[in-house]
C-alpha cells in the first residue's frame, strides 16, 4: 500500500487505499432518504514509504462498510467507515475533500478524526463557517474539536466534525 501524500487530503488517500481493498463490485449505498457519512480515524497518520499495510473490510449490514488498516505491528493505524462506497470518487467525496481543505486552512494541527455528513454535493462556491467546540488534553497531546458548515443560499448542504492534534 502507498504511504499517505503530504500534498493530498488525508481522506482522499485514504479512500484510495480502500478503492484497493475492497473488492471489486461492491457497492455501499445510504438508506433512502439519509445523507452520505463518512467517518475517517487517522491514529497513526505519520507513516513512512516502508510503512505496510494490512486491509481488514467488513460489510455491516445493506448500508454501511468498515474498513480498517493495521501495520506489521497489528497496530490500528486508519479505520475508515461510510454509508457509500463505490470504488470510485463521486461528487460526495469530491464534497468531503473540500470540507477538509477548509478545515485544514483555518485549524493547525495534524487530523486526527473526520467526519462528514453530505446532504447535496457541495460546489466550490458555497458558504463555510466553522467554529472552534473545544480544546483539551489527551494522553500529554493539546487536541481540538472543531464543526464545520457548509451552506448555499441558507440550505445546509454538509457537515464535518473533525479532531486535531495541536501542534506545540
Amino acid at each position: 500500500m502507498a504511504a499517505l501524500i503530504s500534498s493530498q487530503p488525508y481522506t482522499a488517500e485514504v479512500r484510495r487505499l480502500c478503492a484497493d481493498a475492497v473488492q471489486s463490485g461492491v457497492v455501499v449505498a445510504p438508506e433512502p432518504g439519509a445523507a452520505v457519512e463518512q467517518d475517517f480515524l487517522l491514529l497513526r497518520p505519520h507513516r513512512t514509504s516502508d510503512d505496510a499495510l494490512s486491509a481488514q473490510v467488513r460489510r455491516v449490514g445493506d448500508h454501511d462498510l468498515l474498513v480498517r488498516f493495521r501495520n506489521r505491528d497489528e497496530q490500528l493505524v486508519f479505520e475508515f467507515w461510510t454509508n457509500s462506497f463505490t470504488g470510485t470518487l463521486t461528487p460526495d467525496d469530491q464534497s468531503v475533500d473540500l470540507l477538509e481543505r477548509y478545515c485544514a486552512e483555518q485549524f493547525p494541527g495534524a487530523l486526527r478524526r473526520f467526519r462528514t455528513r453530505i446532504r447535496q454535493a457541495v460546489p466550490s462556491a458555497a458558504d463555510f463557517t466553522s467554529s472552534l467546540q473545544q480544546t483539551y488534553v489527551q494522553d500529554g497531546t493539546r487536541m481540538a474539536d472543531v464543526t464545520v458548515v457548509c451552506t448555499r443560499d441558507g440550505d445546509v448542504l454538509a457537515q464535518a466534525w473533525a479532531t486535531y492534534a495541536l501542534p506545540d
